[in-house]
């Protein structure tokens, strides 16, 4: 029994050091202090996508998952005790969830269900994702401790799902008019008119999200040749401005968590950057300037720095802007697939 622990061991140090060896800093045994930043990453044994963690200054890397399949897109909880995740075989999706004071969900994670873009309610108690099971592409609440779960967005293909910031209602796209429209759902209305129309045009409105205090939303529509343009208007859909205009292809908007500026991606320099702008649409201004893509990035808790990935051919890093400075910090290094960061709030 003692050979086959020390063979364990050795092994276990091994990929420590493999794992590690791929990041630009590293600690082989970290000490995390909030916040983290959670993301994914090839610099694994088995070339799949995993989740990790670091600290938000790059240190203390370590692999919080180890599945047989590629993993992706992880969000914390808003305790930032658990890390939900999508998982791929390229035919299906499916959500996992690791608990980060449960070192055992690493290897076992608990599986939630078939489907992919989950985001926790803001009382943590709850997952909205989309699912394609029962041949209903939908929207569907899950009650993360009776593990019961049911669709619901209005029967047509939906998708781009997000809890408003009270958890009272569900902004999503939906399809049953044909095209995407944006929609809201209020969650405790029981009549006929709990779902309203908030944008609807011959383009596709996905991508929506409210602001941190709930009385603005901001969204991307798409026209028919894919290119994006960033609107925001009032929670009822009043006011509509379009603030990308003649600025390329723009999306994936964010407001700040102090609710001061709005943070979304555009390719009008070439490569797909990082701009803000005030509430109002006023005030453009580029944020970064990286010889890579950007399309995925997450505030800080106090809005004064953005995570954001740099997607080049082979390598991808997680970096993060100070937007005060606008200095840029590699936490990474450009070794492996890094992406999809996520900060814990």
């Amino acid at each position: 029994m003692r050979k086959y622990l020390i063979v364990f061991a050795v092994f276990a140090a091994a990929y420590t050091m493999f794992a590690q060896s791929l990041f630009a800093q590293s600690s082989i045994e970290p000490k995390f202090s909030k916040p983290l930043i959670a993301f994914s990453s090839d610099a694994t044994l088995n070339d799949k996508q995993q989740i990790f963690i670091m600290d938000l200054n790059g240190d203390g890397v370590k692999e919080v998952c180890f599945k047989d399949l590629d993993c992706y897109n992880p969000r914390f909880s808003p305790n930032g005790k658990k890390i939900v995740f999508c998982a791929t075989n390229i035919v299906s999706d499916f959500i996992y969830m690791i608990d980060l004071e449960d070192t055992s969900t690493f290897t076992f994670p608990k599986y939630v269900d078939g489907g992919t873009d989950p985001v926790f309610s803001p009382d943590g108690k709850y997952l909205l994702y989309r699912s394609e099971k029962n041949d209903n592409n939908a929207v569907y609440v899950l009650d993360i401790v009776s593990d019961e779960s049911f669709p619901i967005s209005d029967g047509s293909l939906s998708t781009h799902a997000e809890f408003s910031p009270d958890g009272n209602k569900v902004i999503y796209s939906s399809s049953l008019d044909e095209n995407f429209d944006l929609v809201v759902l209020d969650l405790n209305d029981t009549s006929d008119n709990a779902q309203k129309t908030i944008a609807d045009s011959k383009d596709a409105e996905i991508y929506g999200t409210f602001s941190h205090d709930g009385k603005l939303i901001a969204y991307s529509s798409f026209d028919i040749n894919y290119k994006g343009y960033v609107h925001i208007c009032n929670a009822d859909g009043k006011n509509n401005i379009t603030i990308s205009k003649g600025m390329g292809s723009s999306y994936n908007p964010k407001f700040s968590p102090d609710g001061s500026k709005l943070a979304f991606v555009s390719d009008k320099s070439g490569n797909f950057e990082i701009y803000t702008c005030n509430t109002d649409g006023s005030g453009i201004s580029k944020l970064t300037n990286k010889n890579g893509n950007t399309i995925e990035f997450d505030w800080s808790a106090d809005s004064k720095k953005i995570v954001f990935e740099s997607m080049k051919e082979t390598v991808s890093s997680i970096n993060v802007i100070d937007i005060e400075t606008g200095n840029i910090e590699n936490l990474t290094g450009e070794k492996a697939n890094n992406i999809n960061p996520c900060i814990q709030k």
